[in-house]
């Protein structure tokens, strides 16, 4: 199964079971949930990118972008809260994100 790309979803449970990488987009509550269930996922957020749903529609906004630092690559709880408070800083003109993970390396 496969997810809509041209949807933005609720669920933040279908990023990782569809395999939404890089590409799903998300409400605003399904994304800041998102970083609070990616260490149970074995990920770290590297990149959320906020934007605007058109429904349908996402217009990327380059003013909305969060990378994780160096500083944070070790920390990846440090990483998920500080990709978390940034969504929620960004949410008051953004309504939708798109959110990269990496793997956590055991």
């Amino acid at each position: 199964m496969s997810f809509d790309r041209t949807a933005c979803y609720k669920d933040p449970y279908l990023f990782f079971s569809l395999n939404g990488n890089a590409v799903m987009k998300l409400e605003v509550d399904a994304a800041i949930q998102l970083c609070d269930l990616a260490l149970d996922f074995d990920c770290m957020i590297a990149r959320v990118e906020g934007g605007i749903w058109h429904n349908p529609g996402f217009e990327s906004r380059l003013d909305c972008i969060w990378d994780r630092s160096h500083i944070l690559d070790e920390q990846p709880e440090k990483a998920n809260k500080s990709a978390k408070e940034f969504i929620k800083e960004e949410s008051s003109e953004h309504n939708a994100f798109i959110i990269t993970t990496q793997k956590i390396v055991k």
